[in-house]
């Protein structure tokens, strides 16, 4: 009762300062949040919230124990939260199991309220269960003075080095912080920059922070950030994980086979499934590097790995020798094991079969997921496979009959759409050049010699390709991103051969894109550019119409968007059946400079030998748009060459 009174003293004193409500709702307010558990922000004016690890599906927000969620304000200090829960108080996935940092956070029944006279930044940790939201609504004061500083990332335990930034949504406002958990005070170190916090195993750092403008001086925030060692994580320990958990594994993995989207491995601690694409093609034997993860599900009664990331190109391959075993010992205990079965007799029913041994003992298998036939004349053969779970009943994916697997030699393709007539997985080399046109870390866009454009997504061994730059003898497989077909290059293969010819831009106006120019290299003029209710996410128009813009992957969008034109460049994609770009340069656009003959915003010798290739008829003055016809004479001709020269020479 107490309790229920001080919340409601606290809720009558913050009312007469509210101002704006800001409701996200989980129905349509999702931001970078999906139905598969991993971090993920939503931002809806000038409110972020950003949950630590969690999932947003578009019926209710879920927030993991032992989870943050950080809720930050740009518009003014936060008087109200409230949590509309799934449950009541302590029922399951209840409001009470938050605890808050202010710590003005208690439950009444589904809701879960936080109170206080006004905060910048508020930290909630799902400290007792799983809490469940379908409705969070935030309460903005009106001007109640300086704000405190945000402390970013908020506090908790840290595996490595930890970078902070602070910010005050009080214009004007400087801020002074501690990092040895004394208060800070007008005379202890400005903030000017984001700075870095040092991992050291077993220490903790408290940061402490405070805001001043015009001699008035902000309440102190902190954030104590505690070195802890990572903890060990394997396979065998994804049956004791809860689904849709954030999972990071800390030993190497040896892969067992790997067909398209399917990869069964082992480490140490026992055998396991991964599904969707890694980003890399691996044989069997492979070391996989530690330090991937993904969010463990279950299917079939048996735990997968989804999501994947941070997989790196293998460190090497061992020789993996098949566990031999008899029909009847297809079961649990050799779930996603290697195994070997001698001297089985198949008995093919569509996708699938039996296999029947000597004595008698038999097991069903699976044909489907590594795409083999197997053998219909009655004989005995031995089976190269995989144990599998499907619907409680355990069964043979098969490899190879008769031969122990390894790697086979890629099929030698000329170009990109040869590479995606292959079965997905299996390798192609490119008996032709592939040119490189940008890259960014794991993000390769190259074109073939037929002019089909692509993207490469993985290591690759060379890691500076400019455009132009060409990989001879490319080994690579395909996968499917997004509805996507894309290449998955074996890393120790994409090499810079040598540099030829860059890859021209295409400019063009919006209406002219159309559902097969996926992966293009393209430009627009003069567009203007919208920001959209979901982070990342922008509308570029031009007078032709309007595209899609999603900026997370390069983070090319200037900070503070104006009403004026751009120049836009990119490659294109498609997402839900929509096209959209994945921006690279984006910059104000302006008029070209009299002689600017190629657009690239330069006079120079480059546009003198444009003017060169329409004399001689190699190319056209409407390539470029005017810009050829240098003296106005509406003729290209010796005379525009002399004009772009005076120009370069400053005459």
């Amino acid at each position: 009762m107490r309790k229920i009174f001080t919340l409601l003293t606290m809720c009558m004193l913050a009312s007469a300062a509210w101002a704006l409500d800001i409701v996200f709702d989980a129905t349509v307010d999702v931001g970078t949040g999906s139905s598969t558990a991993g971090e993920f922000t939503i931002v809806k004016d000038g409110i972020t919230v950003h949950v630590e690890q969690g999932v947003a599906n578009g019926t209710h927000y879920r927030f993991y124990k032992g989870k943050k969620v950080t809720i930050t304000s740009e518009i003014g200090p936060m008087t109200r939260i409230v949590f509309d829960c799934v449950g009541a108080d302590n029922e399951q996935y209840g409001s009470g199991g938050f605890t808050s940092e202010p710590g003005d956070y208690a439950p009444d029944g589904k809701l879960g309220i936080w109170a206080n006279s006004g905060a910048a930044q508020v930290v909630f940790t799902a400290t007792n269960f799983q809490v469940r939201a379908t409705k969070i609504t935030v309460s903005v004061g009106g001007d109640v003075g300086l704000m405190a500083p945000r402390i970013t990332p908020a506090a908790g335990e840290y595996h490595n080095d930890v970078e902070v930034s602070m910010a005050c949504s009080t214009p004007g406002a400087k801020i002074y912080y501690t990092t040895n958990g004394n208060t800070p005070t007008t005379g202890s170190t400005l903030y000017t920059a984001p700075f870095s916090i040092p991992f050291e195993l077993g220490t903790s750092v408290v940061v402490k922070a405070i805001s001043e403008k015009d001699g008035e001086v902000s309440s102190v925030v902190n954030a104590t950030y505690e070195f802890t060692e990572a903890p060990s994580f394997g396979w065998g320990d994804m049956f004791n994980t809860n689904d849709n958990t954030s999972v990071t594994f800390t030993y190497p993995s040896t892969v067992l086979w790997q067909s398209g989207s399917t990869m069964y491995c082992k480490d140490e601690t026992g055998f396991g499934l991964v599904y969707q694409s890694t980003g890399h093609t691996y044989q069997i034997g492979d070391i996989i590097p530690a330090g991937f993860g993904g969010s463990k599900t279950t299917y079939n009664g048996k735990p997968e790995l989804q999501g994947p990331k941070g997989f790196q190109a293998a460190a090497g391959n061992v020789h993996v020798d098949a566990e031999v075993i008899t029909p009847s010992q297809v079961d649990e205990a050799h779930w996603a094991h290697y195994v070997l079965l001698k001297g089985v007799v198949a008995a093919p029913s569509g996708n699938g079969g039996t296999f029947t041994a000597s004595d008698g003992s038999s097991c069903t298998y699976f044909t489907n997921t590594f795409g083999v036939t197997a053998p219909t004349d009655g004989d005995p053969h031995d089976v190269y496979g995989i144990v599998a779970a499907y619907r409680d009943v355990y069964q043979i994916l098969p490899i190879e009959f008769d031969k122990e697997p390894g790697p086979e030699p890629p099929t030698p393709v000329v170009s990109i759409d040869e590479l995606y007539e292959l079965n997905q997985g299996k390798l192609g080399i490119f008996t032709t050049p592939l040119t490189a046109i940008y890259q960014n870390g794991p993000y390769l866009y190259v074109k073939d010699v037929e002019g089909t454009y692509s993207l490469s997504y993985g290591t690759v061994a060379y890691q500076e390709f400019a455009n132009g730059d060409y990989i001879d003898n490319a080994v690579a497989s395909w996968t499917v991103y997004r509805k996507n077909k894309q290449i998955s290059p074996a890393g120790d293969t994409f090499v810079k051969a040598g540099h030829g010819t860059p890859v021209d831009i295409e400019i063009m106006p919006i209406e002219e894109l159309a559902a097969d120019m996926i992966y293009w290299y393209v430009g627009f003029e003069n567009v203007q550019i919208e920001a959209g209710d979901a982070e990342y996410i922008y509308t570029i128009t031009d007078e032709t119409g309007s595209l899609k813009a999603y900026d997370k992957n390069f983070k090319a969008m200037p900070e503070n968007l104006t009403d004026g034109l751009y120049y836009v460049e990119g490659f294109l994609s498609i997402d839900n059946d929509e096209l959209e770009l994945f921006p690279i340069l984006v910059k104000a656009a302006r008029e070209y400079p009299k002689g600017d003959v190629n657009g690239d915003y330069e006079v120079n010798i480059a546009d003198v030998n444009c003017l060169i290739d329409v004399i001689l008829g190699s190319k056209t003055a409407e390539m470029f748009e005017g810009r050829a016809y240098v003296n106005d004479d509406d003729e290209v001709n010796i005379a525009d060459v002399n004009a772009v020269i005076a120009i370069i020479l400053g005459l």
